[in-house]
């Protein structure tokens, strides 16, 4: 079943356009969305076509740039964007606002200091927006609410002042204030009338997202009970019975800050100061920053998308390229509303791991002080995604015998993959480091600036004691300015290189401390000294 698309402001159109307007109106439907967890979704959208080749299309979203798309089997030669002008009944308004618009009618007003009038209520005068040739942003202002009222009463004319009223009554039912709104509308022009014709198009826009939520419990060594539950926030529209899809992953979005000018929310001058803004390269690192991909991004719709369609009865999340799209058919929610939602449950394998990292030296001798700890040990856990679908990164709540363990951060995992998480600091593991000078040479340094160079070679220790009454799995990198030449115990070393002075140069360890042991770790660096 369709959904009508009924957005606040063309919904408050629609009524008002379709009276004594010369185009035909159609209602645009929501069949599918899908959406992504920064804030935009791809909406795909339907209506059915009235006798007429001009259309006015109530009920579009506000499209991002470059992102509308439609069949063109319907006939549809243009989409045309612009805007209409119309009353609508005031949001919030004061007594001043509520008399101007009910002048003729008997009404019986109360002032402050306990005094009263009574009589019918006389006309104001309006002074309204200059229309002729001025364009639009060179209007001056409407004048709002007069601020004194005149009242015929059984003894003549009085004066009100709209700052003394404390109260109104009226004879008859009130006429509630009007104001004059200004919204956008799209128009099809299609090359001739193709009355009940279906009208498919679709376009990146805002208002709905989504976010993982997910309960992990700890049961039996080695095996985890995973549910994941979907927060779908949505205030784009009411949405009622249609096929959504929730995406995992990172889709380039080019451009999102940029709403179509079909929507005709920028003028020009604004649009194009907007777009020349977005493009210079200077920006790229600020829309990184901002979690906006640099890249562009095209949806091209179809009546009936080939990636929106499942086998009936498939399980977990299907891959369109790098995206992964979980499904949820038959949804339905409110605008303003959120709904938390069941995705999954799975049986996960996991495994205990420990990680520890080791600053450099230098920050080791601004951070640490003799005999104490100089890193945190902390308890993970390696999950393996051995189901169907992929994990999307999100909060979990981790239990173990219905107690709290942990509030951390699942992270990406694709089917058969792994992926770590962190749970506490462990309290029963400490790690110590120490390193002392071997030796100090002079070298030969051909074609840097000074003949030689002093070299000073360190031997550092890292020691680690497990208090625990279980084994540890240690997972412990150890970062060193300089270029490390030796690992025990078959330290991996990677070197990054530095072209203001010494390498960087990071040790990783792999290895496992019994209960009530303790691992002694040694490596071996050369240090440049200026």
């Amino acid at each position: 079943m369709n959904a009508k698309a009924t957005f606040l402001l063309l919904a408050a159109l629609s009524s008002g356009i379709a009276m004594g307007a010369e185009d035909a109106i159609a209602t645009a439907q929501v069949r599918k969305v899908a959406l992504f967890k920064n804030g935009y979704n791809w909406v795909e959208m339907c209506t059915t076509l009235p006798d007429a080749q001009r259309v006015r299309i109530t009920g579009m979203p506000n499209a991002l740039l470059g992102t509308v798309w439609w069949d063109a089997a319907s006939g549809v030669r243009q989409l045309e964007g612009g805007s209409v002008e119309v009353e609508s009944v005031m949001e919030s308004y004061g007594y001043a606002d509520l008399l101007m618009a009910n002048a003729g009618k008997q009404v019986k007003i109360f002032l402050k200091k306990d005094r009263q009038t009574e009589g019918k209520l006389l006309p104001t005068a309006k002074r309204e927006t200059p229309r002729g040739s001025f364009p639009k942003q060179e209007r001056a202002e409407v004048v709002g609410a007069p601020k004194i009222f005149f009242v015929q009463t059984a003894n003549g004319v009085q004066s009100v002042a709209a700052e003394d009223v404390t109260g109104v009554d009226f004879a008859e039912a009130p006429q509630q204030p009007m104001e004059k709104v200004e919204g956008n509308i799209v128009t099809a022009q299609l090359e001739k009338p193709n009355p009940g014709a279906e009208l498919h198009f679709g376009c990146v826009s805002a208002g709905m997202s989504w976010l993982p939520e997910y309960s992990l419990e700890l049961e039996e060594e080695g095996k985890a009970k995973l549910s994941c539950r979907a927060n779908i926030i949505n205030e784009m529209t009411d949405i009622k019975d249609v096929e959504l899809r929730l995406v995992s992953g990172f889709p380039a979005l080019g451009e999102a800050l940029m709403t179509s000018p079909l929507n005709r929310a920028m003028k020009l001058q604004d649009f194009l100061k907007r777009l020349g803004f977005l493009t210079e390269e200077r920006n790229d690192s600020m829309r990184v920053k901002r979690g906006i991909m640099s890249a562009g991004m095209t949806m091209p719709c179809v009546a009936e998308s080939d990636d929106f369609e499942d086998d009936e009865g498939s399980e977990g999340s299907k891959q369109v390229e790098d995206l992964f799209y979980y499904t949820l058919p038959h949804f339905s929610c409110e605008r303003n509303k959120s709904i938390l939602r069941e995705l999954f449950t799975c049986e996960v394998p996991y495994s205990h791991v420990y990680t520890c990292h080791v600053p450099n030296q230098s920050m080791l001798e601004r951070l640490s002080r003799n005999g104490e700890p100089v890193a945190d040990v902390w308890h993970c856990v390696r999950l393996s995604n051995t189901s169907k679908q992929a994990w999307s990164t999100g909060i979990v709540t981790c239990t173990v015998d219905g107690q709290i363990a942990a509030r951390s951060t699942l992270y990406f995992a694709a089917p058969s993959a792994e992926t770590l998480l962190r749970l506490n600091k462990s309290m029963q593991a400490r790690v110590q480091c120490s390193e002392e000078l071997v030796k100090r040479e002079e070298r030969n340094a051909p074609g840097r600036r000074r003949d030689s160079v002093t070299v000073s070679t360190f031997r550092g220790t890292v020691t680690l004691k497990n208090s625990s009454d279980r084994p540890m799995e240690l997972r412990l990198t150890k970062e060193v300015n300089g270029l490390v030449t030796e690992a025990d115990k078959e330290g991996k070393i990677s070197v990054s290189p530095s072209y203001s002075g010494n390498p960087r140069s990071v040790i990783t360890w792999k290895f496992a401390v019994q209960p009530g042991e303790e691992a002694e770790l040694t490596y071996t660096y050369e240090y440049e000294n200026d």
